[in-house]
């Protein structure tokens, strides 16, 4: 099972974000952190307002493709964005 750590921008501490496998998409990271920090409550099914943007926390990488793999143990900065018109997260 992987475990990736992050925190938003704003925050002080890491948390940890169990995922089944060695290594997660991007994607995937983005949708477990929605979910697992109740993001995603009370908006419609068409999708969210917002995207998250993800950056490796030592080297400051952005990861802006979605299909990229990260491997366990990889420590990230997330910050919310607003999203691009027509295209929210999920």
């Amino acid at each position: 099972m992987a475990s990736i750590q992050y925190r938003f921008r704003s925050a002080s501490a890491f948390e940890t974000l169990p995922l089944p496998g060695t290594t997660a998409r991007v994607f995937d990271v983005k949708r477990a952190i929605v979910r697992a920090k109740k993001l995603d409550a009370g908006t419609n099914q068409q999708g969210l307002e917002f995207d998250l943007s993800i950056r490796n926390a030592a080297t400051s990488e952005e990861y802006a493709d979605e299909t990229q793999m990260l491997p366990r143990g990889t420590r990230l900065i997330v910050q919310r964005m607003p999203a691009a018109r027509g295209h929210g997260l999920l």
